[in-house]
């Protein structure tokens, strides 16, 4: 009988007890440490310390396989009062302390668990997420590379310290680990995933698309490596490749929105502005009363200059009910687009009413009167836009180019676009505004400077190629 108990005590503590049983073994373990032996062996119970805490880490077990991790850490902590030296029992007693939020006691036990075995792995790497939960993730990291020394081809260590230095920003580090992992890994695709997300990081897109081809093949429908090599494509100009790729995601999830919407992206990019609508037409029919997905698509056919397609597809998300600021605010421009200056100002009336401290209303009023050539109002609007936000960079810019383009106002125009500047310095069309107010003050040197470095930033923008043409005349007249 001995052996039997001790194979079931065995059973016990490594949680695989059936369920059935479970509420019986608890019933009799929980009168007490003696009980335990008495069911089965009588007067011949062992009295020693280590099967005492046996007993009661027994029952902890059990409690922790009913969800019960409060009940389970006064057990583990009785069994380690009477048998300290038992690791895997602070082991488990950090578990339970992790289970209930108490990091830091999780931590001591891991801790002790470790110097009591110094080979287990175990401690260790529930050491490290501990760690990592409360930021230390330099000592996240040692603990990672000690279970690494121990044991070299540890995957789940060698993987959890790639994603650690991935997210110190380590990158190069990271990367040389994820190597390591696919030569022993081949056939995982997420390892590969993640090897391509690194390169991609990295700046290195040839190596990325190369390594999330690799996801693909080992599981075809893998959404989000799918995804990422569509963006990838993108991001290269090789359109048709892109639409493949999102293509092959959506069949792997037909109701992946975000796809939609990468689709709609890349087919407007190729040109193909039929395949685009229907992708925005199916998004629609996803979620109805989603005002995006309608604006997106009315956006679309306001960059074709075709206000009137915006218009009708606008108010089909009014016919759903919809009731929304932004709704409002692109409908509002679509009229603007149109001509049709009424309703324009109708729906933007509609979203003042709705949020009147909004200041993209504001901006939204200020360009629909600058249309009307009411240059009043939409200064205005303009500066209520900036006392709303003051970091609001376009509508310093556009309020200081109107200044320019007027000949007005031409100091302030400087310090406004200037301002603009201070919140974008990279901003092409904020470079060229400052070198036409330079210009319109008489500076032509200093908007020639403006205007070249505007041109590189934006090489072919009619406008921008219109002032510097301008300003190379008046140097050379000079």
């Amino acid at each position: 009988m001995k052996k039997i108990l001790v194979y079931t005590a065995a059973f016990l503590m490594l949680g695989i007890c059936p369920p059935s049983t479970l509420e019986a073994a608890r019933d009799t373990l929980s009168k007490g440490t003696r009980s335990l032996w008495d069911v089965n062996i009588g007067s011949a119970r062992p009295s020693d310390p280590f099967s005492k805490a046996l007993a009661h880490y027994a029952i902890g077990v059990i409690y922790d396989n009913e969800g019960k991790a409060n009940q389970a850490l006064e057990e583990y902590k009785k069994a380690l009062e009477l048998d300290p030296k038992i690791s895997y029992l602070h082991t488990r007693l950090g578990v339970d302390y992790f289970l209930t939020k108490d990091i830091d006691a999780a931590v001591d036990e891991f801790k002790t668990a470790k110097i009591l075995d110094p080979l287990d792995t175990k401690p260790r790497f529930l050491l490290a997420l501990a760690y990592t939960l409360q930021k230390k993730l330099d000592l996240a990291q040692k603990e990672y590379e000690s279970i690494v020394r121990i044991s070299p081809n540890d995957i789940a260590a060698l993987g959890s310290l790639a994603d650690l230095l991935v997210i110190q920003e380590k990158i190069a580090e990271a990367l040389a680990i994820y190597e390591k992992l696919v030569e022993k890994e081949k056939n995982s695709s997420l390892l590969y995933f993640n090897l391509g997300l690194i390169y991609a990081r990295l700046d290195k897109p040839g190596k990325a698309i190369e390594a999330l081809n690799k996801a693909v093949v080992i599981e075809p429908n893998y959404l989000e490596a799918l995804i990422g090599l569509g963006v990838l494509y993108e991001m290269k100009k090789d359109l048709p490749n892109a639409i493949i790729m999102f293509e092959r995601a959506l069949k792997a999830d037909p109701l992946d929105a975000n796809t939609y919407y990468s689709l709609g992206r890349v087919y407007y990019e190729a040109k193909k502005i039929d395949d685009a609508s229907r992708q925005y037409e199916s998004l629609v029919k996803l979620n109805p009363k989603d005002p995006e997905p309608y604006i997106e698509w009315a956006g679309m056919y306001i960059q074709d200059k075709r206000p009137k397609n915006a218009i009708n597809i606008l108010n089909k998300a009014l016919s759903e009910g919809i009731k929304d600021v932004s709704l409002y605010m692109a409908l509002g421009y679509a009229y603007g687009e149109d001509s049709k200056n009424d309703e324009a100002v109708k729906f933007c009336n509609l979203a003042l009413e709705m949020s009147p401290a909004d200041p993209r209303v504001h901006f939204q009023f200020a360009v629909q009167y600058d249309k009307m050539k009411d240059r009043q109002a939409a200064q205005k609007s303009l500066r209520e836009t900036i006392r709303l936000d003051p970091k609001f960079a376009d509508a310093y810019n556009y309020l200081g180019y109107m200044f320019a383009e007027d000949g007005v106002n031409l100091d302030e125009a400087v310090e406004l676009i200037k301002k603009a500047l201070e919140l974008d310095p990279e901003n092409g069309a904020y470079i060229d505004s400052l070198g036409w107010a330079y210009f319109q003050k008489g500076d032509a040197a200093g908007a020639l400077t403006e205007l070249e470095k505007a041109a590189r930033s934006m090489p072919d923008d009619p406008e921008i190629k219109g002032h510097l043409k301008k300003a190379r005349e008046k140097l050379k007249k000079k």
